[in-house]
């Protein structure tokens, strides 16, 4: 195990600069996602920890030491690809020991470290097959097995399950959280699937541009978002926003005018002017299809998705966004109708539309923090 640490770490490719003095400290045996949007430099910076990647400026620290001129196979590192990376020729054993081989380990240590791997992903009766023989999920864990068996002090995993089907994702998420719990190594894990990154991490990296946005446990990410970009990234379906003009202010409290007219009052952590426009922000799991709730709006059901135990309804509220209700699934929601939902004032965000900074940071904190210590 090991701690990881980046210092303002920036890269640039010629003139671009895609990664902005990243910092992160990462303890020993912490499993890390990084997260974000197609392009928002996840990749790039595993690669960098990798040594697959020059960086142009900071440090990449592993127990204590700079290495970033240390080759990659020193840096006590071990990477799994998306595409396996498994040689075609060689049987499950040979490409699980050739890394071993190669450094010229004893036969003895060498079976023993890939029968070690190999009971552990459950890969013995496969040892004798070619990687065109085994299943994706099957070689997906050969590409792991290739790995544990050097012992790194790091496991790097770059989208190693994008290529698997929805099924034997699920599946492979929970073996890699085994896995985990197993061994106690420390790993970073890339994925755009938020839904991988709150079911896998202790501690989740938001990126977007190459900037941290949040960083967090999952559950803080989800219930105390920072900004607009965080609260609509993580969450599926995602967070519905609705545009909220203040209508009167005094000291910390703002009374609010929703596009439909409804209005309500809320305490906020800085000043806002009469006029300003904000974006409310609530989660589809906290609409209720009925009117218990502290302010109630009427939507237009576009569509319904029935899932069993869980719908879906599509519903447009005023002349904004579509907003998403989720709901358990005995409920029956008519299309093409008109009904009413309402939501509780412990659930909403609120965000300034021009910086996107969450107005009531301070108020979740202190709920998040509640709400983990009982857990």
């Amino acid at each position: 195990m090991a701690d990881l640490k980046l210092n303002k770490v920036i890269k640039r490719f010629g003139d671009v600069q895609t990664i902005h003095g990243v910092d992160l400290d990462i303890k020993h045996g912490e499993f890390v996602v990084f997260v974000g949007p197609s392009g928002c430099g996840k990749s790039t910076l595993l690669r960098m920890i990798a040594g697959l990647e020059t960086i142009t400026d900071g440090a990449v620290i592993i127990d204590d030491q700079i290495v970033n001129d240390v080759l990659p196979s020193d840096r006590g590192i071990a990477m799994v690809f998306q595409s396996y990376a498994l040689y075609p020729h060689m049987t499950v054993r040979e490409n699980m020991s050739f890394g071993l081989r190669l450094a010229k380990k004893s036969k003895t240590e060498i079976e023993q470290r890939v029968g070690e791997a190999s009971r552990i992903l459950k890969l013995d009766h496969l040892l004798d097959r070619l990687p065109k023989q085994l299943s994706g999920g099957q070689r997906q864990r050969v590409a792991i097995g290739r790995t544990i068996v050097r012992n790194p002090k790091v496991f790097l995993f770059d989208e190693p399950l994008s290529n698997l089907d929805a099924e034997l994702r699920v599946q492979m998420r929970v073996e890699i959280a085994k896995l985990h719990e197993q061994l106690g190594n420390t790993m970073v894990y890339v994925t755009h699937d938020q839904v991988e990154a709150m079911t896998m991490a202790d501690k989740i990296v938001v990126l977007r541009d190459g900037r941290v946005e949040q960083v967090g446990a999952p559950l803080a990410l989800y219930h105390n978002p920072h900004n607009q970009f965080v609260a609509g990234f993580i969450g599926s379906p995602r967070m519905n926003f609705l545009n909220a003009t203040v209508v009167q202010t005094k000291n910390n409290e703002a009374w609010l005018k929703l596009t439909g007219g409804e209005e309500f009052q809320v305490q906020i952590d800085r000043p806002v002017t009469v006029g300003d426009v904000l974006l409310l922000g609530i989660r589809p799991e906290h609409l209720q299809v009925d009117t218990t709730g502290d302010v109630r709006v009427s939507v237009k059901v576009d569509v319904v998705e029935a899932l069993g135990g869980t719908t879906f309804a599509y519903t447009q509220y005023a002349d904004e966004d579509q907003v998403v209700v989720v709901t358990d699934g005995r409920h029956i929601i008519p299309r093409g109708k008109t009904m009413q939902v309402s939501f509780s004032m412990e659930h909403i965000h609120l965000f300034d539309t021009k910086s996107g900074v969450s107005l009531l940071q301070q108020q979740k904190r202190a709920r998040v923090e509640q709400l983990l210590a009982t857990m």
